[in-house]
Order: C-alpha cells, then structure tokens, then sequence
C-alpha cells in the first residue's frame, strides 16, 4: 500500500469497517480516472485536486461511520457530479445497488466511464433532473435511500428527493450507529444549518430530521469538523 492507501486502511479499521486490499486499490483507481477526466470536464474544482483522497473519497465513506446500510438496499446518489458520495460507497457495499443521477449530462458521461473502468456491476447512472425523473414511473418511490453531498438548501433536497423514497415507514435504529431501517434521505451539511432545519420541518410535515455530527476517530485529521449528516425519514 502506498501512503495515502494506508492511511484510507487505518482509518476505516479505527471505524470498525473493514476494507479489503481490492478495494483500496479500487477507489485509487477512481482518484487517478477522476484525475485524468478532470483535465477535460470540471468535476472537481482543480484547486481541490490535491484533496480528493481526504476531502471526497475518505469524507464519501465515512458516511459508512455512522449509518449502517442494509444488504440488498437500492440507494440514489442525486447529484452525484464527479461520483461522490456514490462511487466510494459503492465500492465497499457491493451488495447494494446504486443508481447515480446528475442534470449534466457530460458529469454523468463521465462518471459512467469510470464506473466502467472499475467494472463496478451495482453502478448505473441517469442523466436529467431529480424534479422530472421523481415522477416517472420507474424511479417514484423506488428507493430505499438517498444519499447526497449538499448540493442546495434542504427543503429543495426533500422536495427533490423524497418523492424518489419508498413510502413505507418505520424506525431507524440508534445505537453506535444508525441502522437505516425506514426510506431516507441522507445528505452532508455544515454545522450552520439549522435555519435550514427549521423551514424544512415547517415546510415538510410528515418528515422528521435528525443531525448526526460527523465526529468519529481519525476526524480531528480532515479540514471540515463542522461537517453533519442530516438524516430525514418519513413519520
């Protein structure tokens, strides 16, 4: 292992999750495929490339920290831009299946191609907007859970992506972690988001949110303490 793959080793070990050397060596594969598509399309900023394996790759899996998935569960990435969160979390649960959606239709070109690179069999992409496809047939209320980083306010997050959410209803387990049990919708924010908070439950009813601090061994090293997950289920 080089480096930064040993470091990515002993982090995941600290969290209790277990990383295979394959999979190491899968997600290095993406940061160099993300490297070289990032020359032609802008996925990523280019002042940024130098953090990909901290800043986007790491920060994509230590959502696995925190939240258990179920086997077998069908999860959206919505706006998924370059592949984050959905290509590393892909990677280490294989026996889910991903579907990566992004109105850019050259960002959704791109990450198909590498999806293709890493032969990852769960991994398929969409191209178009959450706001139309949440109505079409084959993706309303089809999905077990929506991850995403924060690409808009969270009431636009719930409007978009709820409708994409099977509407069963049930209890996510607290313990060490959450174990995503009923449909959710699971997305980064900063610490400053509770004005967000307070006018998506007013705006949104029948969703209850929860804040989880992304606070865990091994994060005093990232640069984005402040960060959470916010994690709305239906009541």
């Amino acid at each position: 292992m080089n480096e930064e793959e040993l470091w990515l080793y002993t982090l995941c070990k600290k969290n209790d999750i277990f990383i295979t050397d394959i999979q190491i060596r899968c997600l290095y594969s993406f940061k160099m495929l993300l490297l070289d598509w990032n020359k032609k399309v802008n996925l990523i900023s280019r002042k940024n490339e130098e953090n990909i394996w901290k800043g986007h790759i790491a920060l994509s899996l230590s959502m696995l920290f925190k939240i258990n998935f179920r086997s077998g569960m069908k999860i959206l990435d919505l706006g998924t831009g370059g592949g984050f969160p959905g290509i590393p979390l892909s990677i280490l649960l294989p026996e889910c299946s991903f579907t990566l959606l992004d109105s850019t239709q050259k960002k959704i070109t791109c990450v198909q191609s590498m999806a293709e690179s890493l032969q990852l069999k769960n991994v398929k992409t969409v191209w178009g907007r959450a706001e139309e496809l949440n109505q079409k047939n084959i993706y309303h209320h089809t999905f077990d859970a929506i991850v995403m980083r924060s690409v808009s306010n969270l009431s636009n997050l719930l409007e978009w992506g709820i409708p994409f959410l099977k509407q069963t209803k049930g209890e996510n387990i607290a313990q060490n972690k959450i174990s995503i049990a009923a449909p959710s919708l699971i997305t980064f924010k900063g610490a400053e988001v509770e004005e967000e908070e307070k006018t998506a439950k007013n705006n949104f009813r029948s969703v209850a949110l929860q804040s989880v601090p992304l606070i865990f061994p091994g994060s005093e090293e990232f640069d984005n303490l402040d960060k959470k997950l916010i994690i709305a289920t239906l009541k």
